[in-house]
């Protein structure tokens, strides 16, 4: 009876110079990581900027409304007890509100992210203009109503983030990121439709 084969494991091949990583392949590699790095970097820092500038207008906005409940509530009176936000400089607005609940008219500076720059028209005009050279005030009556139309647009600083508006009605209304172009005109009549047509005459 002969002897048992045994199955030895095969030899590992061994490793040559071939299976490992050159310089220049860990370098490009290296590379490769850094550039997407940067581009993810640059998209946060752009979301970033974008969220930042989204707030601000919130907050612009919460205030032209507290504004104009707060004229309401004490029955303001222009130029005595009115409630106003003041559009003074290209970085920041004051608030006058009675903030206290007193009946007493105080003032709040709010200042805009960095970066963040403001500016406002007066529609049916495009022109853009600099608060810190000429101010304006959106002041409310005892209904809430400013009596004037007023576009604020909020910029950023950073490329590809853009800018954002709020819109103050004459009637007190607020919309943000909307185009406002002045007065609608009466539409022209498609079509002339005579006062008689149709009607049968009735004889009695």
């Amino acid at each position: 009876m002969g002897k048992p084969v045994m199955n030895l494991p095969p030899d590992k091949p061994k490793l040559s110079r071939a299976a490992g990583l050159s310089v220049i392949e860990l370098l490009l590699v290296i590379l490769i990581i850094g550039i997407v790095s940067s581009f993810a970097l640059a998209r946060f820092l752009t979301a970033t900027r974008s969220v930042k500038l989204s707030g601000a207008t919130r907050t612009l906005s919460t205030y032209l409304e507290k504004a104009r409940v707060d004229s309401v509530r004490r029955h303001g009176i222009v130029g005595v007890n009115e409630a106003n936000v003041s559009i003074n400089s290209a970085t920041s607005y004051t608030v006058n509100i009675d903030f206290a609940g007193t009946g007493v008219v105080t003032a709040r500076t709010v200042t805009l992210p960095e970066g963040t720059s403001l500016r406002y028209s007066l529609p049916p005009a495009a022109t853009s203009i600099d608060p810190s050279s000429t101010p304006t005030t959106i002041s409310y009556d005892w209904r809430g109503r400013p009596g004037t139309t007023v576009l604020l647009t909020l910029t950023d600083s950073t490329a590809g983030v853009g800018s954002s508006t709020v819109s103050v009605g004459r009637v007190g209304d607020l919309s943000t990121d909307t185009t406002v172009t002045g007065p609608v005109t009466t539409p022209t009549p498609q079509t002339t439709v005579s006062t008689t047509a149709g009607i049968k005459s009735m004889t009695y």
